[in-house]
């Protein structure tokens, strides 16, 4: 569905933010554990080649451990949702188009600290899915494994609770899904 990205295109940004944070001073690596939950809005502008500009909710559920102050790896189940039209397709009789994908992701997630409470993030990884399309009557089902990358911020509340918002490119076969995320992450353990 999607064309492959390119080495560049998924793993600079990680790269421009490990580098930063190497720069930067190292926060306190307490709690390195963390869990977390994200509600968002997925939108796409197009499946098999028919314009859609769609959007619809969506939710990530994961976990992760963060190696270093600015490094991390992280792991998550990714329910992107369900986007719904109707739309000519060239039949001159408008048909009902769906499309819909879930899958889990596993990413490494760069952090540059900004003080004791706020961080900028920039994530890149793989996502293996399985998706259903369905145009008119006719239904397919596929499954991959595909891109992502992104960026974000954190505010940390104190040492566990710590609120996170960012966006998301996932990339399914043929088809780029952008992720507008909002959530709460959880930091727990004790570093080694």
């Amino acid at each position: 569905m999607f064309p492959k990205a390119k080495i560049q295109t998924v793993f600079l940004p990680l790269a421009l933010t490990v580098l930063a944070a190497a720069a930067a001073p190292a926060a306190a690596q307490d709690r390195p554990f963390f869990v977390g939950a994200d509600l968002g809005r997925v939108s796409i502008d197009d499946v098999e080649g028919i314009p859609l500009n769609e959007s619809t909710t969506a939710f990530r559920l994961g976990t992760g451990y963060r190696l270093l102050p600015w490094l991390g790896v992280e792991g998550a189940y990714v329910d992107l949702g369900t986007i719904e039209s109707t739309v000519d397709i060239g039949t001159g009789t408008p048909q009902a188009i769906a499309a819909s994908a879930d899958g889990f992701e596993v990413t490494l997630t760069g952090r540059v600290p900004l003080g004791d409470a706020f961080a900028l993030t920039a994530h890149a990884g793989m996502l293996w899915w399985t998706g259903d399309t369905s145009i008119g009557s006719t239904v397919s089902s596929d499954s991959g494994n595909d891109s992502t990358w992104g960026i974000g911020a954190e505010y940390a509340f104190g040492p566990a609770i710590v609120a996170t918002a960012g966006w998301r490119r996932y990339t399914i076969d043929n088809v780029d899904a952008d992720a507008l995320w909002l959530g709460v992450m959880l930091r727990f353990g004790d570093a080694p």
